[in-house]
């Protein structure tokens, strides 16, 4: 057995009482000893042929190596059946050194090396402490026999020992009889095998070689040729796979940091990109939505500006605030500024004239057919033709289009009376004020239905006012082939269009004064409660909500509603008490579905003598301020409560046989439909 194949630890001088540098010295030691004559089974150790023969095929030289196992069995020359002991010691010194054999044995089965990785994969780690106590505990005892074989190798053999030895042998003396060594059976901790996982694995197989591994290596003889061990799975593993493949783990992780990282620059850089143009679309966008916003603005005081309302569009633009940064809004301004500079105060306030018209006859020669009305259709009636060109002339004349509301102001005295007073009107120099108003806008049933059958027929005339699908307001009219039309039947829907065309025909908005009557009542609505008791109640509630829907679109426009008495009537011969009468039929009957009105127009031309009598006051009383009545000139009358006009009517009597009354305005000859009025009736 080789001097590294005995892993017991002991103390010869604690154990066994044997020290070999006294032996050394005694007389029973005789140069002359021969060594050889002690033969192996003299000395028993049979056990040890195995090693011996492994020592011999490693060249181990007495002189150079001294075998501590066969020192300890020099004195085992007689082996008797009174020294069991000896036996056993020599069996339990063949455990041992079988088992230090199938340790340091590459040959040894594979049964036993998958046991041994199997123990290593199913280490937990409080597994791996006890091993490692069991290891340590076995450490000591290595390092007991380490002191002992140093002590031992440290003895100074010299050529006459060596002679002495030799003469010892020759002489036959007796060997020495060696002390009885029992050896400490080592007993390691039972270990209890667990299912390892991933973190106990990759613990046993790179730390646990590590940190045992002297304890798996025995101490080798320096001068001593060491045989290669073969080497395990997980060590041809770890020394020729492992690397690269680290390597590789190393360069893919590298890799893919410096891909992520130039990824991440690029994201980043895009994220930037993406937030610099959203930033920039923002910019533009919060720019654009602001230029819109300037040039909506813009096209506000353009519009207001129009209708000589130059003030407002003044104060419109300022509310953009620092124009220096608005050259098109601020050159509107001071242009603005500069033209108003220019306008005059229109003096006479007084001299507006008032034209006014029935409704509109769309086709004059259906209507001059009728033979109940057409004669008066053709003396009293202007058609839309006319009209139109009506407009044209007093666009072209200079004429602008205003209301009461133009030139009369009003404020509440101390009393809380309502007290009205003429106002300037600022009119470029060549502008001058006109107004107009159409009566029996409500389309009267002789009108429309000549058989009273209860449809509308086709006359010539509009039959109402109605929305069409843009909000607009238009006409309806029944036409030749029994089809109803929506269109510019009518004035209003004519004037209208007339001043999307010429938006400097309205001064700030004005629009026509409509005077209804009530008794069929208004816009071609029939609302009165009358109408229940033919038509029923669901008929009537259609037209009372159609009547309120046309009347607040044309208030939003700007026109004026007002009471042409309730029946038609002339209040020339009225009493006090018919007039109250009629005027609470209209408050019944009018008043509850459009609302209150302020204008008075008087029908057939009538009016009352005393503006400070009974009559007035039931009148003024009934909410009634502006006063319109028939004349031949134009008048106009602001008094602190109320105020009172003239009306110039516009038929195809006055304009074919008073033309003087219009000089100025239109040309009656060029508008005049001869052609198909023929000659026209005169009074």
């Amino acid at each position: 057995m080789g001097k590294n194949d005995f892993d017991i630890d002991f103390d010869f001088d604690e154990e066994y009482n044997f020290d070999p540098k006294a032996f050394l010295g005694t007389d029973e030691y005789d140069d002359n000893i021969d060594l050889d004559a002690f033969s192996d089974e003299e000395l028993g150790l049979t056990y040890q042929k195995k090693a011996d023969k492994a020592a011999k095929e490693e060249d181990f030289d007495l002189d150079d190596d001294l075998d501590m196992d066969e020192f300890l069995n020099m004195g085992s020359e007689e082996k008797t059946a009174e020294e069991p002991e000896a036996d056993e010691l020599a069996d339990e010194a063949a455990d041992f050194e079988e088992e230090d054999e199938a340790e340091e044995d590459p040959e040894f089965s594979e049964d036993d090396a998958s046991e041994e990785i199997a123990m290593n994969d199913n280490m937990e780690y409080e597994e791996e402490l006890e091993m490692q106590e069991a290891a340590e505990y076995e450490e000591e005892y290595e390092e007991e026999y380490e002191e002992a074989e140093e002590s031992f190798e440290d003895e100074e053999y010299d050529e006459d020992e060596d002679d002495e030895e030799e003469s010892g042998k020759k002489k036959g003396r007796k060997p020495m009889k060696m002390p009885k060594i029992n050896l400490p059976k080592i007993t390691l901790p039972k270990i209890k095998l667990k299912t390892p996982n991933i973190f106990t694995k990759f613990y046993d197989l790179y730390f646990a070689p590590v940190l045992h591994k002297e304890l798996r290596e025995e101490p080798q003889d320096p001068d001593a040729p060491r045989r290669r061990r073969r080497k395990s799975k997980a060590q041809i593993f770890k020394e020729v796979y492992l690397p690269p493949i680290i390597v590789c783990i190393c360069l893919i992780l590298v890799m893919s940091f410096v891909i992520g990282s130039v990824s991440n620059v690029i994201q980043l850089k895009q994220i930037e990109n993406e937030k610099e143009q959203m930033q920039l679309s923002e910019s533009l966008s919060a720019a654009a939505q602001a230029e819109q916003e300037n040039q909506l603005i813009l096209a506000q005081a353009e519009a207001l500006a129009a209708e000589y309302n130059y003030e407002d569009a003044i104060i419109l633009l300022d509310s953009v605030g620092d124009l220096t940064a608005h050259q098109d809004l601020q050159a509107k301004r001071a242009e603005y500024i500069n033209t108003m500079s220019t306008m005059i105060e229109y003096k006479d306030p007084t001299m507006i004239p008032n034209l006014s018209f029935h409704v509109l006859i769309h086709d004059m020669a259906k209507a001059k057919s009728d033979q109940q009305y057409g004669g008066s259709y053709n003396k009293n009636f202007v058609t839309t033709g006319e009209f139109t060109k009506i407009l044209e002339n007093l666009y072209n004349n200079g004429y602008v289009l205003v209301d009461f509301d133009s030139f009369v102001g009003s404020k509440t005295d101390i009393n809380g009376n309502e007290q009205f007073e003429a106002v300037p009107i600022y009119l470029p120099a060549d502008k001058k004020p006109v107004m107009i108003t159409e009566t029996m806008v409500n389309y009267f049933k002789y009108m429309i239905d000549t058989n009273d059958d209860g449809t509308i027929d086709h006359t010539g005339f509009a039959s109402k006012l109605v929305l069409d699908g843009n909000g607009d307001i238009k006409a309806e009219y029944v036409d030749g082939s029994g089809q109803t039309q929506v269109g510019n039947y009518d004035l209003v829907p004519i004037l209208e269009d007339f001043i999307k065309t010429h938006p400097g025909f309205s001064y700030r908005g004005s629009r026509a004064i409509l005077a209804v009557t009530g008794h069929e009542g208004v816009f071609g609505y029939r609302i009165n409660s009358a109408i229940v008791a033919s038509k029923g109640n669901d008929y009537w509630e259609n037209e009372v909500a159609g009547a309120k829907a046309i009347t607040n679109a044309l208030r939003e426009k700007g026109y004026t509603i007002a009471c042409y008495t309730y029946k038609n009537d002339a209040y020339a011969g009225f009493s006090v008490a018919q007039i109250q009468a009629d005027l609470q039929s209209w408050a019944t009957q009018i008043t509850s579905i459009i609302g209150n009105v302020d204008t008075f127009v008087f029908a057939k031309t009538s009016n009352i003598s005393d503006y400070a009598g009974s009559a007035f006051q039931v009148m003024y009383q009934s909410g009634f301020r502006y006063f319109i009545s028939n004349g031949d000139a134009p008048m106009t009358q602001v008094n602190p409560t109320y105020v009172r006009q003239n009306r110039l009517m516009v038929t195809g009597e006055t304009m074919q046989h008073y033309s003087s009354r219009f000089t100025g305005m239109f040309d009656c000859a060029a508008i005049l439909e001869v052609n198909i009025r023929g000659d026209v009736a005169k009074s």
